[in-house]
Formats: structure tokens, sequence, C-alpha cells
């Protein structure tokens, strides 16, 4: 088998026991009614922009970018890729926060901008395994969206099995 293959499925192996352990770790949250996202996404957000300044340095420091073109594409394609996962996490780092208490929900999102919703107007809760996040339905159309990263997720859905919601 090929190395980068057995690399991919290492790499993919790791990231899915890590994401399970940290879900499980941060499901309660430090502060009793808060969401926000634990250090976990900021480490990723400095790490993914190190690989970019790694991809800056090969830009500039390794001989063959300038002359094998595959070389080039690929420092671009670590540049760009990294580079967006690196704004993404220090987006959802420093801008997601919630608060819930037994009367509903405000959440704010980069992506989304604010919500205020009531529990009595939730319609569906569903869970996205290829997202690993839950996804509450309102009747007024909205969507928030719970990443299983979000300290304090576990306390909503502790709260909303409490109301009689299955999901």
């Amino acid at each position: 088998m090929d190395s980068s293959i057995i690399s991919g499925l290492i790499g993919g192996a790791v990231s899915v026991v890590l994401c399970t352990y940290i879900s499980k770790s941060v499901r309660k949250s430090q502060a009793v009614g808060e969401l926000q996202f634990g250090t976990f996404l900021i480490v990723l957000a400095w790490c993914c922009l190190a690989f970019v300044g790694l991809a800056v340095w090969a830009f500039f420091n390794d001989a063959d970018a300038w002359e094998k073109p595959s070389e080039l594409y690929s420092i671009i394609g670590l540049f760009v890729g990294f580079g967006i996962a690196s704004v993404y996490c220090f987006g959802e780092y420093f801008k997601v926060r919630g608060r819930f208490d037994e009367k509903g929900i405000d959440f704010t999102s980069p992506w989304t901008g604010k919500k205020s919703e009531s529990w009595e107007d939730l319609e569906s809760i569903k869970f996205n395994s290829q997202a690993n996040w839950y996804v509450l339905h309102f009747k007024s159309g909205e969507k928030i969206r719970l990443s299983s990263l979000l300290s304090g997720h576990g306390e909503v859905l502790e709260l909303l099995e409490s109301k009689g919601y299955n999901f």
C-alpha cells in the first residue's frame, strides 16, 4: 500500500479519536448556561497558521518550488487550504457564543449572525453525523447548529431531553 494512503488513514483515525475525546470532555460548560469553544480550537487555529508560515517559507526558500510546477502548486495549495482553515478556526473561537436557560437560547455566529429563540418554538432536533453537530429547527425557520466541540452542548441536550424532546 502507498505510504500516502497509510498516512491518510492514520491521520483520519487520529482525527476521529481526538474529536470524540474532545466532544465528551467539553459536554459540560465551565460556566452554566454558556456555550463557547475551548482551547482545542485556538490551538488548531495556531497550528494551521504555522503551516501557512511553513508554506510561505518554502515558497521563498525552496529552489524546487521555482523549477517544478508541481512543487509550486503544492505550496500554494497548502497556503490556501491552511489559510482558510486558520481563518475559520479563529472566527469560530472568537465569534461563536451562546447563552441558554429554561426559556430559550441566544446564539451568535460570524456565519449566520445573532439568533434568539424560545424552547417553546423548537420544532425538531437532528444530529448531523458528517458535520458532528446538532441542528435545532425552530418555527421561525431559523436553525441553530450546536457543534459537538462546543463547550456546554451537553447541557443544552440534557435540558431539551428534560423538556421531552427526542433526538
